[in-house]
């Protein structure tokens, strides 16, 4: 790629954008941060150097100034090291980075590190992009804005019981569905739906499944990050679950969970699982299926919980769950449906009324928060970023053809152009 910013710039080290790495002048500054990281992480150089694709030897010499730091290189030495890039080039924090630094405290397992590893990746590529291309702040739709506004103030006290939780979180699904004239029919693309009108990105990852969703929360900064190694239904419930945590005004900074936290015996959680069970299944549009599958309420069958699964594209266990608390299953007969069958023989059974399987589909799909990508791909056209910033938003590993698409895109766009005739 020729011209235009390559990334330094971008990374907010200097107004230079002929520079393709490190300046001369700080490449001692930086080695020597690269150094005192890499031994109070307790890593060798040669570790180090596995982390981020480097030799041993080609570690040294960055850590005694004597190599710099391509662009390239610069956030998978962060990441390695446990810093930001604005910490390793030693330039002061901006809004939301702090809350980059946080996220990679406190992870213990593997899939924890992953999942707040790629949500500080995010963060930051959002602080370059604002500073770069002057990318606006996540905006909630005017529906959307009523929703956040009616929520906080009408649900600010956390409820004592789980009667009156799972009630608040009831009204607020229907107050959501209601502001923005969903009807009571399923839900399609979430992730767009939350991003359109509630001020949040939303990212999708395989992130394994020992944890199921992130939600960082500062000031106007907003992410929901969740991965998707788990089947698609199970998936939906997640965001949804995320989005109530962030409606409700969740006064913690990151909220990390898996399924054992969700499912958490508390009010906080009462609420927020009630909210995303009527999101997905609102109660009049499940009756109305059951209605039309001849089914009587507290007699569902089978049959009728994959269509209800399909339909909804939700899981099993979210889809009996709300049932339950409908009252249109017995707790007895739902726990009996779900030990005495998997989800997958479940659906080949009855695959008549689940054609695709999607509740239980595990899709690992990877998907970018829109905003940012919208921005980062134009920056990348008009040569304004490095590709590598498209690549790591992306999570495209094969920098030539990503380049490739874009430039074809673009190449497409203008011979469009041209046969238009005015």
């Amino acid at each position: 790629m020729a011209g235009g910013l390559t990334g330094v710039e971008a990374l907010g080290w200097d107004e230079r954008p002929e520079e393709s790495s490190v300046p001369e002048s700080a490449a001692s500054e930086v080695g020597a941060r690269v150094a005192a990281a890499r031994r109070r992480a307790g890593m060798t150089g040669s570790q180090l150097g596995a982390a981020v694709g480097l030799r041993r030897d080609q570690i040294s010499k960055i850590e005694s100034g004597r190599r710099r730091l391509d662009v390239g290189e610069l956030p998978k030495m962060a990441a390695a090291l446990g810093l930001t890039v604005r910490d390793l080039v030693g330039k002061p924090e901006r809004r939301g980075l702090a809350v980059a630094a946080r996220l990679l405290t406190g992870a213990g397992t593997d899939a924890s590190r992953a999942m707040r590893r790629r949500a500080r990746q995010l963060v930051e590529l959002d602080d370059l992009l604002m500073r770069v291309t002057g990318t606006p702040a996540a905006k909630p739709s005017p529906a959307g804005a009523a929703v956040l506004e009616q929520a906080r103030a009408r649900f600010a006290a956390v409820p004592r019981t789980k009667a009156v939780a799972q009630a608040q979180g009831r009204q607020l699904a229907e107050l959501a569905r209601r502001e923005l004239d969903l009807g009571s029919d399923a839900l399609g693309d979430l992730a767009t739906v939350m991003e359109q009108h509630f001020a949040v990105d939303v990212a999708l990852s395989p992130m394994g499944s020992d944890v199921d969703g992130l939600c960082v929360r500062c000031g106007d900064l907003a992410l929901i990050l969740a991965s998707s190694d788990f089947p698609d239904g199970h998936l939906r419930f997640t965001l949804a679950h995320e989005l109530g945590h962030h409606l409700l005004g969740d006064p913690r900074v990151i909220i990390e969970e898996a399924e054992h936290d969700m499912f958490g015996e508390n009010a906080t959680e009462w609420r927020v699982n009630a909210f995303a069970a009527y999101l997905l299944m609102p109660e009049r549009g499940i009756r109305s299926t059951l209605d039309w599958l001849g089914e009587s309420p507290g007699d569902v069958s089978e049959r009728a919980v994959v269509a209800l699964m399909e339909h909804y594209g939700v899981s099993m266990a979210a889809l009996v769950y709300q049932l339950n608390v409908m009252k249109a299953l017995s707790y007895d007969a739902g726990r009996r449906m779900r030990d005495r069958n998997s989800v997958h023989a479940l659906v080949s059974r009855h695959r008549d009324v689940a054609p695709t399987g999607a509740a239980s589909t595990i899709s690992r799909v990877r998907r970018a928060p829109e905003r940012l990508s919208r921005h980062a791909l134009a920056a990348v056209r008009s040569q304004r970023l490095g590709l590598s910033v498209a690549a790591t938003l992306l999570e495209v590993e094969d920098d030539e053809r990503l380049w490739a698409d874009l430039m074809g895109d673009l190449e497409a766009a203008n011979d469009d152009a041209d046969g238009i005739v005015l």
